[in-house]
C-alpha cells in the first residue's frame, strides 16, 4: 500500500525520474519490509548506506551497510517516554518544524509537522523522497531527502515556501530537529563554540540550567541590543557532531548557514527524556523596540518583504570507527571545507596599536585631540627589540595608524598620520619590516563609523524596526550603554566593495602587502533598509570582497568565520576555550583539530590573568603566541577606546618564543590526530607522529624527550 502511495504520487506530479523510481522500490518493498519492519520503506541504497522513510510519519533513517548501524531523523521509541507530554512527543516525531510570526498581533507560534497543524505527503525521487509540509496556518514546502555518496542530505529552496495566509509570514525553520536524539546512553555533541565543547548526554546539570542556543558567525549587530551581556565566543564553523560509542555523526549547515542557529538540550531540558542537537534557520529576522516616553512598552516587529534567506540544506556524514571520537568529527570537517593549506613559517605574532581620540583640557576648555600610544619609530624599537632576543620571524598588525581611523571614519586613503610621526617614519617601518622578515598589516576597520570622509548616514544600516543601527559603548560593570565614546553608525554591506576596492589601489600604491581588515572576517549583518540586505546576501558582498582583497594583498584576520577561511593568511585570535555555558561538560580544541596545518593561526597571551599558562595551553593545541603592545605608558589609553588593552606595556619577552620556535617548526605542517588532558597534563599528538606533553603544574612542555622550561626563572 505504501509503495502504492509512492506511485501515485510521482504520477500526479508528471516527473516520470520519480515514477519509473516508485516501481523500482515497489519491486524491493517485500524484501524491504522483512529487513527493516513493516513502517519504513526503503528509498535509495549505494555501497555503503540505506536510506529508508516512513510515509506515514515523514521519519528519515540512514542504516550503514557495513556495521548495520542505522540513524533515524526522529527516535523510533518516542511514545514510550513517560516524560514526555503528547505535545513534545509529537514535536520530536516531527520532522520538520515551522515557526511563524503574526505582525499584527506582534507575536509568534511555533507549527509541527506530526500534529493536526500539518498535513504533509511522501513523494519518491531519484535516490531519495521529497516530503511536502502544508500548514494550516498558510504554509506550504518541499523538502528533498536524499541519499549522496557519503551521507545524507536534506535540502530546502526558500522560493519554493509559499505563503497562503496575508496575517502570518515565516520567521524560522528547523529540518529534523531530532536527528540523532539520544535517550540512556553514553555519548555527547560537539559544539563549536569557540575552540569547541562537549555536551555530554544525560549530564548532571541543574534543571534550572538554560539550553545552549546560538547564532552561527555571531548575531546580527544591527539589532543593537540594549545592554551588553557577558562576554562570549563565537561559532565560527557551522557545523556540530554526535558521537555515540563507535557511531559519530558530522552535521554541516552546507547551505542557509549565514542564517543558522545550533541548539542543543539534554535530557529533561528537552520536557524528554532525549538528548537533542539541532539547527534552526532563520528566514526572517525581527527586532524590538519601545514606545517613546516607556521603557516598558517592548514590541516585536518583523522583517518584511519577501524572504531574503539562502536556501537551506543539511548534510550528515556518518562515521563509523572503533571508538569514534570529536576528533574524527573535526577530521571529516576539515576534509568536508578542503581548504588548500597555507605555507607559513612559525612566527612570533603581535598587535600594535597606533593612537586614539582623548579629550584634553586646553585652558579649561574640553577639546578632543589625538594622543598616541604607539608612533612609527617606537613600533620599529619594539620589533627591533623582538628581533635582537630571537624573534627572527614577526607578523604585525598595525591598528588606528591613519587620522581617519582614529577618527573612527570610513578609511579608504592608507595616510599615515602626523601624530604617530612624518611620511617618512613610516616608510621607515615598512623598509624596516621588509628588510628583518616581518610582514606587516595595518589595518583598517570600516565596519562602525562617524560621519565624515565621504560616508554618512545614507550609508548606514537600518535595523528591521525602522531604526538607524547605532554603535554604542557600554558600561562593563552593568552592560548599560553608557555614553563614554561617541555612538557610531554601521556601514552597509553593499559598500564594501567600493570601500575595500579603493583601500587595496591605495595600499598597492604605498607597497603595502598585507591588510588587517579588522570584522570583516568576523562580523555578518544585514541591512533592513528599503533595499533589504540580508545576512546571506551580506555574506557574499563580504566572501566577494575578501576574494578580489586576497588577489593583491595578504589577509590578516583576528578571528574568521567559515566563509573567510579560504581567503586569510593568519588568524591571531584562536580561542583557548569555548563560551563556558553551565550545558557544557568540558572543552575541546575542535576548532585546532580543524585548522592545525591548514591556517596558521595565534593566541593572544598577555591579556590573559595568568599569561604563562595561557601560553602553555596555547603550545599544546598548536597556537603560536602573540602580544598586544603599546609603547606608552598605559595612562595614556584612558577615556579612549584602546583603554581596554590596559595590559598591553606589559608583553613577555621574545625568549620564549625562540624556546617554542622549534616546537613549531617541527609540527607546523602537520594536523592533530590526538588531544588528551586531565587538566593538568596535555598530550598532543601530530599526523607527523610529534607528541608534545604540556605540564601546567610544572610549567613545562616535552617536546622530542626534551624538557623546556616556560616559567619565570
Amino acid at each position: 500500500m505504501l509503495c502504492v502511495v509512492c506511485l501515485f504520487f510521482a504520477c500526479f506530479s508528471g516527473n516520470i525520474d520519480a515514477y519509473e523510481y516508485a516501481v523500482e522500490t515497489v519491486e524491493s518493498t517485500v524484501e524491504t519490509v522483512e529487513s527493516v519492519g513493516e513502517t519504513f520503506t526503503k528509498c535509495a541504497e549505494n555501497d555503503g548506506y540505506i536510506m529508508l522513510a516512513d510515509y506515514n510519519s515523514g521519519i528519515i533513517a540512514l542504516e550503514n551497510k557495513s556495521t548495520g548501524y542505522t540513524w533515524y531523523s526522529s527516535p523510533p521509541d518516542t511514545k514510550n517516554d513517560s516524560t514526555a507530554s503528547a505535545l513534545i512527543q509529537n514535536e520530536l516525531l516531527s520532522s520538520n518544524t515551522l515557526r511563524y510570526g503574526t505582525p499584527k498581533k506582534r507575536t509568534d507560534s511555533l507549527a509541527r509537522s506530526n500534529t493536526s497543524d500539518c498535513n504533509f505527503t511522501v513523494t519518491a525521487i531519484n535516490d531519495g523522497v521529497r516530503i511536502t509540509y502544508d500548514y494550516s496556518a498558510g504554509f506550504h514546502f518541499p523538502v528533498d531527502y536524499v541519499l549522496m555518496s557519503d551521507y545524507l542530505r536534506a535540502s530546502l529552496k526558500v522560493s519554493e515556501i509559499v505563503e497562503t495566509n496575508p496575517d502570518n509570514i515565516a520567521t524560522e525553520v528547523t529540518v529534523m530537529g531530532s536527528f540523532g536524539a539520544s535517550s540512556g546512553e553514553d555519548g555527547y555533541f560537539v559544539i563549536p563554540d569557540g575552540s569547541g565543547a562537549l555536551v555530554r548526554f544525560n549530564s548532571n546539570t541543574t534543571s534550572d540550567t538554560n539550553a545552549y542556543s546560538r547564532t552561527v558567525y555571531g548575531s546580527d549587530v544591527s539589532a543593537v541590543p540594549d545592554y551588553s551581556t557577558a562576554s562570549a565566543q563565537q561559532i565560527c564553523l557551522p557545523a556540530f557532531g554526535i558521537v555515540r560509542g563507535d557511531n559519530a555523526m558530522l552535521v554541516v549547515a552546507s547551505k542557509g548557514d549565514s542564517n543558522a542557529c545550533i541548539t542543543a538540550k539534554i535530557a529533561g531540558q528537552s520536557n524528554s527524556s532525549y538528548n537533542l542537537c539541532n539547527f534552526t534557520f532563520i528566514l526572517r529576522n525581527k527586532d524590538t523596540y519601545y514606545m517613546a516616553g516607556s521603557s516598558s512598552d517592548k514590541f516585536t516587529v518583523f522583517e518584511t518583504g519577501d524572504i531574503c534567506a539562502d536556501d537551506i540544506e543539511l548534510r550528515y556524514y556518518p562515521i563509523s570507527k572503533k571508538d569514534a571520537d570529536y576528533i574524527d568529527i573535526a577530521e571529516k570537517y576539515r576534509e568536508y571545507i578542503n581548504i588548500t593549506p597555507k605555507k607559513s613559517s612559525p612566527a612570533l605574532y603581535v598587535n600594535l596599536y597606533g593612537g586614539a581620540e582623548k579629550k584634553k583640557s586646553v585652558s579649561g576648555i574640553p577639546v578632543t585631540m589625538k594622543q598616541s600610544a604607539t608612533s612609527y619609530s617606537q613600533a620599529v624599537e619594539i620589533l627591533s627589540g623582538l628581533k635582537s632576543k630571537g624573534a627572527d620571524n614577526i607578523v604585525a598588525s598595525y591598528v588606528n595608524w591613519t587620522d581617519y581611523s582614529m577618527e573612527n571614519k570610513i578609511d579608504t586613503s592608507a595616510e599615515p598620520s602626523y601624530t604617530l610621526g612624518y611620511r617618512r617614519d613610516f616608510s621607515r617601518l615598512k623598509e624596516f619590516a621588509d628588510e628583518n622578515n616581518i610582514s606587516l598589516y595595518p589595518a583598517v576597520h570600516n565596519r562602525d563609523f562617524i560621519s565624515g570622509n565621504g560616508y554618512n548616514l545614507s550609508h548606514a544600516c537600518i535595523r528591521a524596526s525602522g531604526a538607524y543601527s547605532r554603535i554604542v559603548s557600554y558600561d562593563r560593570a552593568y552592560g548599560i550603554p553608557d555614553g563614554r565614546l561617541k555612538n557610531k553608525s554601521l556601514v552597509s554591506p553593499k559598500y564594501f566593495s567600493k570601500i575595500y576596492s579603493e583601500t587595496a589601489l591605495n595600499y598597492s600604491s604605498r607597497q603595502i602587502s598585507g591588510i588587517f581588515p579588522q570584522y570583516l572576517t568576523s562580523s555578518l549583518y544585514g541591512d533592513y533598509s528599503r533595499n533589504k540586505i540580508s545576512r546571506f546576501q551580506a555574506m557574499q558582498y563580504t566572501t566577494d570582497t575578501l576574494e578580489s582583497l586576497s588577489e593583491s594583498l595578504d589577509i590578516l584576520a583576528d578571528c574568521a568565520n567559515a566563509y573567510a577561511l579560504p581567503y586569510v593568511s593568519h588568524i591571531t585570535d584562536m580561542p583557548l576555550s569555548s563560551g563556558k555555558y553551565d550545558i557544557f561538560s568540558e572543552d575541546v580544541p575542535f576548532m585546532q583539530i580543524v585548522l592545525h596545518g591548514v591556517v596558521p593561526y595565534a593566541t593572544v597571551i598577555n591579556s590573559s590573568p595568568n599569561p604563562t599558562e595561557t601560553l602553555l595551553k596555547a603550545v599544546a593545541v598548536g597556537s603560536m603566541p602573540c602580544y598586544d603592545i603599546i609603547a606608552e605608558e598605559t595612562d595614556v589609553l584612558k577615556n579612549t577606546e584602546l583603554d581596554l588593552y590596559y595590559y598591553a606595556r606589559s608583553y613577555g619577552t621574545a625568549e620564549k618564543y625562540a624556546l617554542i620556535k622549534p616546537i613549531f617548526e617541527n609540527i607546523s605542517e602537520s594536523t592533530i590526530t590526538g588531544y588528551e588532558s586531565d587538566g593538568i597534563t596535555i598530550t598532543t599528538t601530530y599526523s607527523n607522529g610529534t607528541i608534545i606533553v604540556t605540564d601546567l603544574d610544572r610549567q613545562t612542555i616535552n617536546f622530542n624527550g626534551k624538557e623546556i622550561y616556560m616559567g619565570e626563572e
